[in-house]
């Protein structure tokens, strides 16, 4: 499994996501659950793409360990913002479907890891 299987797999693992949160969010006639859904998916794919590069940066310079903490604190940062913009406008993304959000790529790769297992 290959980084580029996981984002391919896990657009289909977001949309089916995405349709429970504005099923959600029609039933409680709020936007801001599939929005936030959306945020946390943006901030999840980002955060694997500089684990991506890190893993690449790791590979090609060797023992080069203020970067990695640095990318590591970036990852940290992007989080935190998504919970931040989900916190200050709550009326636009909702907490709990940003949290959720999060999880799309691990979920998408335990999926893939499972579907290779067999």
């Amino acid at each position: 499994m290959n980084e580029k299987d996981v984002l391919k797999q896990s657009v289909k693992v977001f949309i089916g996501g995405l349709l429970i949160f504005i099923i959600i969010g029609v039933i409680l006639k709020q936007i801001s659950f599939p929005l936030g859904f959306i945020l946390g998916y943006i901030v999840s794919a980002l955060s694997f793409y500089i684990i991506i590069l890190m893993s690449d940066f790791i590979l090609k310079m060797g023992q080069t360990i203020k970067y990695v903490v640095m990318m590591f604190i970036l990852k940290m940062l992007l989080y935190v913002g998504g919970f931040i913009l989900a916190i200050k406008l709550d009326n636009i993304f909702n907490l709990i479907s940003v949290f959720f959000g999060y999880f799309v790529i691990r979920i998408t790769i335990g999926i893939l890891g499972f579907l290779n297992r067999q």
